[in-house]
């Protein structure tokens, strides 16, 4: 038996594949706000404690990532990114 995976020219997977795909794609986001919020830090002159560190690697919320991106600027403190 073959299986069509074409609708309308698009691509689809099964719930599974998807699903994988779909984490995938957002993995790659939150690592890249991760990324970016170490990189404004560091520029703006505020020191990270490891747990700092830890704390923005273990976020796993993308609103929560933006946040602290945009509380970067004007932030004196760690403490102000994460308020």
């Amino acid at each position: 038996m073959v299986m069509e995976w074409q609708v309308e020219g698009k691509a689809t997977f099964p719930p599974f594949m998807q699903d994988l795909i779909d984490r995938g794609f957002q993995d790659g986001k939150l690592d890249g706000l991760r990324e970016a919020i170490v990189r404004l830090v560091a520029r703006a002159g505020i020191a990270l404690t490891e747990d700092d560190r830890a704390r923005i690697r273990a976020c796993d919320d993308a609103e929560v990532l933006d946040r602290w991106v945009e509380n970067v600027l004007g932030a004196k403190s760690a403490a102000d990114v994460f308020s």
